[in-house]
């Protein structure tokens, strides 16, 4: 699934390190977003999915569920959505919106991102329908999510079991944000990281930089192209305490 921030590049690298010497059973993505990380960890852990944005968790729990969705979705059905997402009415349920929002928006952006559009016209004269790109990269994620627990609601509030392995992909500071995640108090997240470790927990944080008392594990250049007219190298890292 496209998505900000999406860690399917990575996963790869970062999955082995966080799981190589946790001798618990449960792993918690507290901020679960595109769940790039949490698909491929293996199921014979407890897996316990989270996020803010309550249309994504509808949506990931409903198709984990069986439910099928439109596969065709024109810009006038997207316009009336995305008025529900903003509250001017209620006529389609959460995991609706969080489809269309998702499937059907640029650069994983939710309705922030504008209609993406199955016929998109490209400079060459030939068109792209980024729609169903989209949705068939997505699809291909379920099998692997099947038994994952989702809970919707801040990272703070998600149940955690004991002794926990807790990866947290969380907005990045400084960069450009979600709707929902929009003054996200980074000292009080940091303080939370410390405290679940004082609890027994392990924790994994990705970022570009975080507090001293913090120790990168593992870091990468990984090309970021969401923009397809801007490609940055920044480097990604995973840290833990």
């Amino acid at each position: 699934m496209k998505y900000m921030g999406n860690k399917a590049k990575i996963v790869n690298d970062i999955l082995p390190i966080m799981l190589e010497n946790y001798k618990g059973d449960t792993f918690v993505d507290i901020f679960c977003g595109s769940c790039a990380v949490i698909e491929n960890v293996p199921n014979t852990y407890r897996r316990i999915a989270n996020d803010k944005q309550k249309f994504l968790v509808a949506m990931w729990k409903s198709l984990t569920n069986g439910k099928i969705f439109p596969t065709h979705i024109e810009k006038d059905f997207y316009d009336k959505v995305r008025d529900c997402s903003y509250g001017r009415n209620n006529d389609f349920d959460d995991d609706l919106v969080g489809w269309v929002g998702f499937m059907a928006s640029f650069n994983g952006r939710f309705f922030d991102g504008g209609y993406s559009g199955h016929n998109a016209p490209l400079k060459s004269g030939k068109t792209r329908n980024y729609i169903s790109e989209n949705i068939n990269n997505t699809l291909k994620q379920i099998e692997k999510l099947k038994g994952v627990e989702w809970y919707y609601g801040d990272y703070y509030d998600c149940p955690i079991p004991n002794n926990s392995l807790i990866y947290c992909d969380p907005p990045y500071f400084g960069t450009k944000q979600y709707m929902s995640s929009k003054g996200f108090a980074y000292e009080k997240f940091y303080d939370w990281c410390r405290g679940m470790k004082e609890n027994g927990h392990i924790i994994f944080v990705s970022e570009y930089d975080m507090p001293n008392d913090f120790k990168c594990v593992w870091k990468k250049e990984v090309t970021n192209a969401m923009n397809p007219t801007i490609t940055k190298k920044p480097i990604e890292k995973l840290y833990t305490l």
